[in-house]
């Protein structure tokens, strides 16, 4: 399933909520920034904190992410389905631990305050198998 650039800059730009289950169903959600489109079908995440997330996603692969964007005109949301994969060495980890550089340094230049240094402990890689928006469209009118 193909991400549309307006889809890849939201998921970039913005705090996303990634919800999985443990293998008897029991979900767990939770927000996370360092997220980004890889291509118009792939997602990295960035596993600094996880714990039932990363426990979950050894259980059951299956993930989805949502994402939205308020105040800027019409309020945009989408939910993405895939699975996951977890990567604690090779290229794909190599590419987590660039994104955690760029992402102290844009802080750094913010002055966003002292931010304690985050160790990358996994990449995760989700090939993304189905989207939906989640604003209901307005019926256009003849």
């Amino acid at each position: 399933m193909e991400m549309s650039k307006e889809i890849q800059d939201m998921i970039n730009e913005n705090l996303v909520h990634l919800a999985t289950t443990s293998l008897d169903g029991i979900p767990n959600v939770v927000p996370v920034g360092g997220i980004r489109a890889i291509s118009d079908s792939e997602l990295l995440i960035v596993d600094v904190l996880f714990d039932k997330t990363k426990k979950n996603l050894l259980e059951n692969p299956r993930v989805a992410i949502a994402v939205e964007v308020l105040g800027k005109g019409a309020p945009r949301g989408y939910q993405l389905k895939g699975r996951a994969t977890i990567h604690t060495s090779g290229e794909l980890f190599e590419e987590a631990e660039k994104m955690v550089e760029r992402m102290a340094e844009e802080m750094r230049k913010r002055g966003s305050g002292h931010h304690p240094s985050l160790t990358v402990k996994s990449a995760v890689h989700v090939d993304v198998e189905a989207i939906y928006s989640t604003v209901r469209q307005k019926k256009e009118e003849n």
